[in-house]
């Protein structure tokens, strides 16, 4: 009787099986994908190296944004090495002081230079170019005591500690910190570019003979002033085929403030069409360890390795020292030769021939009358005619401490053999 095959179903029993599998861990990954919560977070990284370095940071991506070419200037030298150069920023204040800058300065105006320039109310005597256009620099006065009162340092540390648990950057702490009333000063420009609102810190204004008197005789004269209700924050002067602008506040196109109000299009403005941007400002110089780090890498890894290999070389010692195994003792040979190894590894193998020079010595002022009556190098002469030898060879017998093996051997053959003829 044959037996029935059951092939068929048991393949079907198992297609099912892998259908159901396959269903089943769908619905698990349906699950897990509806049980995922999706959402997007901001973390806040703060500024940038280059950006807490750079205070002008933003102001240079904007101008080079702008299609004008943007570059740092860290002194008034390098100034005759720029090519193209249209405008100059300085955003420092007191950057001429002596005749020879003032000199280069008005020269480069004088040729069509455009020049931005930071005027400083502390010690704006010593500016040159403030005193060549009779601009002064004054702190404004505040009508009322509030207006100048100052909170403690306490209240500033609770307030910053306040504003950072809520989430605040350090950067807007700091910018909030400074945020005070503000007054717009406005730009006034051609017909076709109308008034630009500025946000001029107005602690400090500036002033000029001829806006406060025009027939005052003060050489230069202004063409153009602008002002809050404080004082006037910038003024420009015609400089031959150039233009100066003397700014009152630099700040304001920093990266804290030049997003605010028309700072960035007033700097787009005060711009030459021509030439390239350059802003003369402090620049922060990284250390020579960054700079090696950077540019020398092989040179500290060799140097590295220069060091452990002299303190392999020097160090006669490593780990814990052992006490003194008393139980045992050398012999009195193999502490001298011990000794006698000791001192030529570390190169006084001349402690090693001074007891045979002075047993030679010793023997010669026996055995030679006027030996020791007469001078070292009489002493050598008389040696070298009881021993039927070269003097020279006697003093460098008795003079030599620089040795190396072959001479050692040298040395103390021929000691032995003067002792001998002795």
């Amino acid at each position: 009787m044959v037996g029935l095959r059951s092939f068929p179903m048991n393949r079907s029993s198992t297609h099912v099986k892998l259908v159901l599998g396959l269903v089943l861990l769908g619905l698990v990954g349906w699950g897990l994908y509806v049980s995922i919560e999706f959402y997007e977070e901001t973390e806040e990284s703060g500024w940038s190296l280059d950006a807490l370095r750079n205070p002008y940071l933003a102001a240079q991506k904007f101008m080079t944004e702008s299609s004008i070419e943007v570059t740092d200037v860290d002194s008034l030298a390098r100034l005759d090495e720029l090519t193209n150069l249209g405008t100059l920023f300085f955003s420092d204040a007191n950057q001429v002081q002596t005749p020879r800058q003032l000199e280069q300065v008005m020269n480069w105006l004088d040729v069509g230079g455009n020049v931005i320039y930071t005027a400083d109310a502390v010690s704006h005597d010593d500016d040159l170019l403030l005193r060549e256009f009779s601009v002064d620099v004054d702190w404004r006065e505040f009508e009322d005591e509030e207006e100048t009162e100052d909170k403690t340092l306490s209240q500033t540390l609770r307030e910053y500690n306040r504003q950072l648990e809520s989430g605040k950057s350090r950067e807007e702490i700091a910018s909030s910190f400074s945020d005070q009333e503000e007054f717009v000063t406005l730009v006034q420009f051609a017909d076709e570019i109308g008034d630009v609102e500025v946000a001029f810190n107005d602690s400090k204004v500036l002033s000029h003979p001829h806006i406060s008197d025009s027939g005052s005789d003060s050489g230069y004269e202004p063409f153009s002033w602008s002002y809050s209700e404080h004082g006037i924050h910038m003024m420009q002067f015609e400089v031959g085929s150039g233009l100066l602008t003397f700014i009152s506040d630099p700040g304001i196109w920093t990266s804290y403030h030049i997003d605010q109000y028309d700072h960035a299009y007033l700097l787009w403005l005060l711009s030459s069409g021509e030439g390239n941007f350059a802003i003369l400002r402090s620049v922060l110089r990284d250390s020579i360890w960054v700079l090696m780090q950077r540019n020398a890498t092989e040179l500290l890894i060799a140097a590295a390795l220069l060091i452990l290999i002299w303190i392999w070389r020097t160090g006669y010692r490593f780990g814990r020292l052992l006490p003194d195994d008393l139980s045992q003792s050398r012999a009195l040979g193999e502490h001298f030769s011990s000794i006698s190894h000791y001192l030529w590894h570390r190169r006084q193998g001349e402690y090693l021939v001074e007891p045979l020079r002075a047993r030679v010595l010793s023997r010669a002022s026996l055995t030679l009358g006027e030996f020791s009556r007469v001078d070292q190098t009489r002493q050598f002469e008389l040696i070298a005619q009881r021993c039927d030898l070269n003097p020279e060879a006697i003093a460098r017998a008795f003079g030599n401490n620089d040795f190396s093996e072959a001479s050692f051997v040298q040395t103390v053959r021929l000691l032995k053999r003067i002792e001998q003829s002795l």
